[in-house]
């Protein structure tokens, strides 16, 4: 399927449309053009696109590149909701007719065999991309395309990952395949280079961001449920061990304590939530702290918020950071993977030690010290200039067209 609707004279013929006859028309002009040196046709496998991390990330990325210069596709496992995810002109598969059991079953049984892709994604791109660790990774590295560049994205400082040199020693062969693997900062390229040696060469591509749907929808606002109250702490993130909530939760409470009176807002879900609200309930934290759950639009809440907080255990290269930049919002994070590319030695934010004690004299400190706040948001804005989703993603064509040369020796 390709998203694909009636459009003004004057816009740029997109790749596609919805019908199959239309896309293999689509697919004969690519070929065309192809041989003209003007259209590349890429494809970026992602086991699903809903979530906030790296999925958001390729969202922003294939709405932002050129469909004169690429014919985008985009694979995940199961049907998703792409006229909610993608723009107008990108590609669309799907490797599953439904998420069920059944098909679960049927999916890893595949991959396991290594059928995915022969079976499900096998088709003329000149370049693969598998665009998350492990199941994505596992699966696009049955290619049997030999004339494609194929690029495994890392998003995780994996040296962080339970097990790290168990993982790389059941993983190496599947990078093997790859020309490159692509990391999303310098700390989860050098993490990698460690763990994985010269199984394949890896280089640094940065997230691109989609800054004016940030600073859009930053302007919305609150919905009922939610009342800027006092000063407000904010942080978001999926609830889990890695992003340690907890952490940001303990020093909270400290900070009550020593009269620091403030609102937490938590915004997010996942696995950790129940442990989270037990905590909340025990400390009797319930008028001050408040787990606001997965919201559509996360920026009107961090905008509205005084402080943005990383109280992360471990990062790859953090989104949230990079969008409280843009936001231009003081932060306070711990030293994890990507802070000191984004914030420098605390210039652009404040990095605390990764422990509960440096993240609680951080935070205080930022609530306390005189103008620091004011610093903190000046500088943020200052470093939130450069990361412009145009320039981000023409950062990322250009590697791709750079990497596709090489491969074909041009």
């Amino acid at each position: 399927m390709v998203r694909n609707e009636k459009r003004p004279k004057n816009m740029p013929r997109k790749c596609g449309s919805p019908d199959l006859i239309q896309i293999q028309q689509c697919k004969k002009s690519m070929r065309f053009m192809r041989k003209g040196g003007n259209v590349i046709n890429i494809l970026f496998f992602i086991e699903s696109l809903s979530g906030g991390g790296a999925e958001k990330v390729l969202r922003n990325l294939v709405n932002a590149m050129d469909q004169t210069k690429f014919c985008i596709t985009v694979q995940t496992l199961y049907p998703e909701n792409v006229e909610k995810y993608l723009a107008l002109g990108i590609r669309y598969k799907h490797c599953y007719p439904a998420k069920n059991r059944i098909n679960k079953l049927r999916m890893r049984a595949e991959a396991a065999a290594g059928l995915t892709y022969p079976l499900h994604i096998r088709d003329d791109y000149d370049i693969e991309v598998a665009y998350l660790e492990s199941g994505s990774t596992k699966i696009m590295a049955g290619s049997t395309n030999r004339r494609a560049l194929k690029l495994a994205w890392v998003h995780s400082d994996l040296q962080n990952w339970a097990n790290p040199d168990d993982f790389a020693a059941a993983t190496k062969k599947y990078y093997a395949r790859y020309d490159l693997a692509v990391c999303v900062s310098e700390n989860v390229r050098k993490s990698f280079e460690k763990l994985y040696g010269d199984t394949v060469p890896a280089v640094t591509v940065y997230n691109t961001i989609d800054d004016g749907e940030i600073l859009r929808k930053s302007a919305e606002t609150l919905s009922p449920d939610v009342s800027k109250r006092k000063l407000t702490i904010a942080a978001v993130g999926r609830l889990s061990a890695p992003k340690h909530f907890i952490r940001a939760l303990t020093a909270h409470k400290r900070m009550l304590e020593d009269g620091l009176d403030h609102d937490l807002w938590i915004v997010g879900d996942g696995e950790e939530r129940s442990l989270l609200e037990a905590y909340i309930q025990e400390n009797h934290l319930d008028a001050s702290a408040k787990l606001l759950g997965f919201r559509e639009n996360p920026y009107n809440l961090m905008y509205a918020a005084d402080i943005l907080v990383c109280s992360s255990i471990f990062e790859g290269f953090s989104t949230f950071v990079t969008e409280g930049l843009i936001l231009g919002k003081p932060i306070v994070t711990t030293d994890v993977s990507g802070m000191h590319e984004l914030l420098s030695d605390s210039e652009y934010g404040l990095i605390t030690a990764n422990d509960d004690e440096a993240f609680y004299e951080g935070v205080k400190r930022m609530l306390t010290e005189p103008r620091l706040l004011e610093h903190y948001a000046e500088q943020a804005k200052i470093r939130g200039r450069d990361f412009k989703c145009e320039k981000l993603a023409k950062d990322t064509e250009a590697f791709f067209e750079r990497e596709l040369r090489k491969k074909r020796g041009k």
